[in-house]
């Protein structure tokens, strides 16, 4: 059967049609913004005018679940109906002579398996599939359990975030014929332990191996080979602590206790939680015995600063932040420097409010400030209308940070891409982005970056 598209493939997608009909499961490792979703639109299409699938499973972040709906109707050439599992869902619908797609979330996909039983599918896709990459959350076991379903892909740019174990539970799910079901036989035969408790990854074995197992059941491509679009640029944008807060910064870095001026205590327990507190004060908000206390307003104001400048060239913006005190004040600066259209995105927005705000960002002339939450507004979405990002604070979380820079570089997207991260001078800040560098080299072996 030759299959007609409804809108012009480029090549690597076309290339992966073939192969993922041929093979019937496929892993698609492309860059964000290398359009993964019309694959599987065209593949759920193509196996359904074959006559080899009519029901369609799609689990995926929350903040992406509306993605979805948008993909088909621009991509899809025969008729589908879409339906949206949820909390309150209490049956999905199975009509005949019909695509019918069922999508959900990663967190509500385990907590209703007699659903996803009923509804019987014969293809289902992990959408940002290094969200089971840990082999023992309820979500990736409830995935592991649908590996007998005959097609299924799982989608993301960021295979493994942290090290070579994120890609055992993607297989599990996947093809349980290449690594085997046994997580201590792939730590055996890939990993090398060291340190506290012998716990922590200090190297790899057998990395070339690996790489090929991979390759045999992937897709992996990167922008520089399929695409041609406008450089982008990351740029460091210094910022001085107030001396108060500069004062407070190094206590709090020397010691595990502070007392600030009013008699509010920071106390902190351990390692961990230090360090996120350090970070919460280089965003200007920490959390004391007695509640929120803002201790700064030096990011905040370099913040306005570029908003000032962006609002004045006409321009939309996006701005990555991670707390949601910082999100808060990120809104007042965007309306202070003159945008009346701002939209936010964080764990809490709801899904209807997630979708409008995108679309709205999306079309709307004239300037705008779309603010998102690191940890939801990083993944899956289109944010092309603005080319300049400002990230505000960022996590630990390689994923999250790459996929949130490919909201504005992919597909579609026409100018230089330029990327201010604020960093506070001799502060956690620097050392995060040390660390989100040396985790890319990590993933960079995987994806085929030139060097290796």
């Amino acid at each position: 059967m030759k299959y007609v598209f409804k809108t012009k493939p480029y090549k690597h997608q076309a290339k992966a049609l073939k192969r993922i009909i041929r093979q019937g499961y496929l892993a698609v490792f492309w860059e964000p913004g290398m359009g993964k979703t019309k694959l599987i639109v065209d593949a759920a299409c193509a196996w359904f005018q074959m006559g080899k699938v009519q029901r369609v499973l799609i689990v995926c972040p929350l903040s992406v679940v509306g993605v979805w709906e948008e993909e088909f109707e621009m991509h899809a050439t025969n008729p589908y109906k879409i339906q949206f599992l949820d909390r309150k869902t209490e049956k999905l619908r199975r009509r005949k002579n019909t695509l019918e797609i069922v999508v959900t979330n990663y967190d509500i996909v385990w907590r209703r398996p007699h659903l996803v039983t009923a509804f019987d599918p014969q293809f289902v896709i992990a959408d940002e599939s290094h969200r089971i990459k840990k082999a023992s959350t309820k979500r990736t076991w409830f995935m592991r359990s649908l590996h007998y379903v005959p097609h299924k892909a799982i989608l993301t740019g960021t295979p493994n975030p942290k090290s070579f174990l994120d890609l055992y539970g993607q297989w599990l799910f996947l093809n349980q014929k290449t690594f085997g079901t046994r997580v201590s036989d792939f730590k055996e035969r890939y990993l090398i332990f060291g340190g506290f408790k012998n716990y922590q990854i200090r190297g790899y074995n057998n990395v070339d191996e690996l790489k090929q197992k991979v390759k045999k059941d992937a897709t992996i491509r990167r922008k520089d080979q399929a695409l041609d679009l406008p450089e982008r640029v990351h740029q460091s944008v210094p910022v001085l602590l107030e001396p108060e807060a500069r004062r407070q910064y190094d206590v709090l870095e020397e010691e595990f206790f502070l007392e600030l001026s009013k008699g509010e205590v920071i106390d902190v327990k351990n390692a961990l939680v230090k360090l996120l507190r350090l970070q919460q004060l280089t965003g200007g908000w920490i959390n004391t015995d007695q509640g929120l206390r803002q201790i700064s307003t030096a990011k905040l104001k370099v913040c306005e600063d570029l908003l000032v400048d962006r609002y004045e060239e006409g321009l939309k913006v996006v701005v990555f932040a991670r707390f949601r005190p910082e999100i808060a004040d990120i809104e007042s600066a965007a309306r202070k420097a003159g945008y009346k259209k701002v939209y936010t995105l964080t764990g809490s927005t709801p899904k209807a409010d997630r979708d409008t705000n995108r679309r709205a960002f999306q079309s709307d002339d004239g300037p705008g400030v779309f603010i998102a939450q690191i940890q939801s507004g990083g993944l899956g979405i289109t944010l092309h209308a603005a080319h300049e990002a400002i990230f505000y604070s960022v996590t630990y979380a390689l994923d999250e940070f790459v996929q949130a820079c490919d909201r504005l570089h992919r597909i579609g997207q026409e100018h230089k891409v330029t990327y201010r991260h604020l960093v506070c001078v001799n502060s956690i800040d620097r050392d995060i982005f040390k660390a989100l560098k040396d985790k890319q080299e990590v993933m960079a072996y995987i994806m085929g970056h030139p060097r290796y």
